[in-house]
């Protein structure tokens, strides 16, 4: 499997201060990421600290980190991160959260080519990886990672959406997102585009695609489509 150098820096509100970490992640899976003094985990470099801000950059093709409970497995906090060069001068904002002994950062990135990756957001619950391969122009399906089943978005029936953010390889283009009913259907549709490569806006250069905040019910046989630029 190929691997590539990751870094970047964690940071809190007013007197929390910040922490720098780096590593090398393994394409294709999560790789935990320690602190670049001291090579400690978040939960012992950081503990007790407030963090709002996650900040971190790859080598080249794509990447998203997580906050985990290295003992419970959930995911409290996700997000995107940034090629390398292209950081916002902002970072990357996140929902504060408090740092505990458990807790771990990781990232899960993938090599240059044509796999697009997206984090779904459940009411209620933690978020869901999902992922799809698709040719230059063409449409496809995001389901969650092999790792967990493969399942499409109508698996998660009687759940409601939140959020949904894409991430494509580096230089390609979402054109727009849609989510189809058992019919085919379509009920629900947002715009894409390629990322900024000159660090402006804080998610510009780690998000193709955002819907914000929502509100849509899952019904079983939905399904979540992504259209990408020739």
């Amino acid at each position: 499997m190929t691997t590539q150098a990751v870094s970047g820096a964690l940071k809190g509100p007013g007197n929390n201060g910040g922490r720098l970490f780096s590593g090398t992640a393994t394409d294709g899976a999560y790789t935990a990421i320690n602190s670049t003094t001291g090579a400690a985990e978040l939960g012992f470099a950081m503990r007790g600290q407030v963090v709002d801000n996650v900040a971190l950059a790859y080598s080249a093709g794509s990447a998203l980190w997580v906050i985990r409970n290295r003992v419970t497995q959930q995911i409290d906090r996700a997000g995107m991160c940034f090629k390398t060069g292209t950081v916002s001068p902002d970072g990357y904002p996140c929902r504060p959260i408090t740092i505990n002994q458990n807790h771990i950062l990781q990232i899960y990135s993938l090599a240059a080519g044509t796999t697009y990756l997206a984090w779904v957001w459940f009411a209620g619950k933690p978020p869901e990886l999902f992922n799809s391969t698709i040719a230059d122009g063409a449409t496809g399906s995001l389901v969650t990672t092999a790792a967990a089943g493969s399942q499409d978005l109508g698996s998660f029936a009687d759940q409601t959406v939140s959020s949904i953010k894409v991430q494509a390889p580096d230089g390609k283009v979402v054109s727009y997102s849609r989510i189809l009913d058992r019919n085919g259907a379509e009920q629900y549709a947002a715009l894409g585009s390629e990322r900024s490569s000159t660090g402006g806006y804080p998610k510009s250069g780690s998000e193709n695609l955002c819907t914000g905040q929502i509100a849509f019910s899952v019904m079983r046989g939905m399904d979540l489509q992504l259209t990408v630029a020739a």
